[in-house]
């Protein structure tokens, strides 16, 4: 996570960059300002999580600072730094949303607790952003069912539901039978192949890169919404998911294609309208043609788990990763019988949809069908619990092999790609994708290896050539912003004059004397 420091005095700013570097906490200094006007533009530009700021200062104080930013970044929390005699501004900044305050001269340990502190606040703040956004998911999911099935429903859930899903277009998957004679299954094993099917048709909407909706209604039958634009990709989608399941688990999957979505209300009809074409199943038949309902299937809960896998890793957090995985099977461990297959096989959909989209890993179809057959053979909780601990070792693996293979020189040749191109407008995600790794990952790795956030790397480069411009060349100072990457003059030369004491007219002079 990131920081601002906002103090208009160069020694004590420098001063609080060296406590935060040294802080446990998972922090860096992203930028730095000499007043709350330096500091505005910064924070739009650098979306920091947290400012650092003084009170008192020439041209916007810190509360001013405060106040506007929270009323345009309410997300970034402050750290307000004040002298003794200022405490009712103090207590003014607490109203206007500082996280904490510190005193002149705060010490280390007091900047260490205070981070400490912002540190479990921030990183409460996410999961509990991530939990509600997936649970307000799960609502809206829960909702969509029920208008399917003709059940009562929340009607606050309702415009929500119109907007994303008008002029969408409906197909109806079903599986024709979860018995096969030629693959053995026994009908304790319908839940764990229904949730695979789900996993295994939601997977390929991620790697064809298709949006749409996808949702489990009754045992065996899913609805699908997509664009309303038909295109030959998601002909190739429907196709594949048919295919692709047939492989894995030998199962048939007819797609009924119900037809354009023009509202809410008229959703159970073309739902029943596909199913009336559809041939029965199996599984109907011995239901006495009326499908089961199916098992409570959350994968939304099976979305945040990755979410805050991928988080940690982004955060280069691999001890906090391991300890998070551990707790998520000590937790299942307590569940029901029946749903803990199912919460194990989304446990290990979760960790693969991680893999493959932050570990490079590639869709590994065979593998995952021979995996779900050994969790199909488990026979008590902590044979399932086996399973899952094999799981999160194999992706704890994959997550090592990942930062071997791209850490070894990752920061050295990033640095070569700066004073290649420092003119250009770079940002942190291009450099970090020029050596292949995600940008918050990069970011942890390269203040890591050089002791400096890449945003005062990049600044320190640009300073260095700016010096050699105005001591070799009569470029002006307009020139030369330009020539090292800044396109405002004014702005080049107040982060000249931060980084060298001197204005780029004063250093041009002295060092011509």
């Amino acid at each position: 996570m990131r920081i601002l420091l906002v103090e208009d005095e160069p020694l004590f700013r420098k001063g609080l960059a060296k406590m935060i570097a040294g802080s446990e906490a998972s922090w860096e200094v992203c930028g730095e300002a000499e007043n709350g006007l330096v500091a505005e533009s910064l924070i739009a530009e650098l979306q920091p999580d947290l400012v650092v700021t003084d009170i008192r200062m020439p041209v916007m104080d810190g509360l001013e600072l405060l106040r506007s930013t929270k009323a345009v970044f309410p997300d970034i929390e402050f750290i307000v730094i004040t002298g003794f005699q200022d405490f009712h501004y103090a207590q003014t900044a607490l109203r206007s949303g500082a996280l904490d305050l510190l005193v002149k001269p705060c010490s280390k340990p007091d900047m260490h607790e205070a981070l400490a502190k912002a540190d479990e606040f921030v990183q409460k703040k996410q999961m509990a952003a991530r939990k509600e956004a997936s649970e307000h998911q799960l609502r809206q999911e829960n909702a969509l069912r029920a208008v399917f099935l003709r059940f009562p429903y929340r009607q606050e859930a309702a415009p929500e539901l119109e907007r994303e899903l008008r002029c969408s277009r409906l197909f109806v998957l079903h599986v024709a039978d979860f018995l096969p004679e030629d693959r053995g299954y026994m009908k304790r094993d319908v839940p764990l192949l229904q949730y695979a099917v789900l996993n295994i048709m939601g997977e390929l909407l991620d790697v064809y890169e298709t949006l749409g909706t996808l949702l489990l209604i009754e045992a065996g039958r899913f609805a699908l919404l997509l664009p309303a634009e038909a295109s030959a990709e998601e002909e190739r989608l429907l196709d594949a998911a048919c295919s692709t399941v047939r492989q894995l688990l030998g199962l048939t999957v007819l797609v009924h294609n119900a037809g354009h979505v023009r509202s809410l209300s008229e959703l159970a009809d073309l739902y029943e309208a596909a199913l009336a074409e559809s041939t029965q199943s199996r599984v109907s038949a011995d239901q006495g043609g009326k499908p089961e309902a199916a098992l409570p299937v959350n994968r939304v809960r099976q979305q945040l788990i990755g979410a805050q896998a991928a988080a940690l890793i982004m955060a280069g957090q691999a001890e906090a990763l391991q300890q998070y995985l551990d707790e998520l099977i000590k937790e299942m461990r307590a569940m029901d019988a029946e749903a803990l297959p199912i919460e194990a096989l989304s446990l290990s959909f979760a960790l693969q949809d991680v893999a493959r989209k932050q570990l490079e890993r590639e869709y590994e179809a065979r593998a995952l069908t021979e995996r779900i057959g050994k969790l199909n053979e488990c026979r008590s909780g902590d044979e399932v619990c086996a399973w899952m601990k094999a799981e999160t070792e194999r992706f704890m693996q994959d997550y090592v092999e990942w930062q071997n293979r791209y850490s070894s020189n990752a920061v050295l040749r990033a640095v070569r790609y700066i004073e290649e191109r420092y003119a250009e407008q770079l940002s942190l995600q291009q450099v970090a994708s020029h050596v292949h790794l995600n940008a918050a990952y990069f970011s942890h790795l390269f203040k890591k290896e050089t002791g400096r956030s890449f945003v005062n790397f990049l600044i320190d480069v640009r300073m260095d050539k700016a010096k050699l411009l105005l001591s070799n060349t009569n470029l002006n100072v307009t020139e030369v912003s330009g020539r090292v990457g800044y396109d405002l003059p004014n702005y080049f030369a107040k982060l000249f004059k931060i980084n060298t004491g001197l204005s780029p007219k004063e250093y041009r002079k002295h060092i011509t004397i």
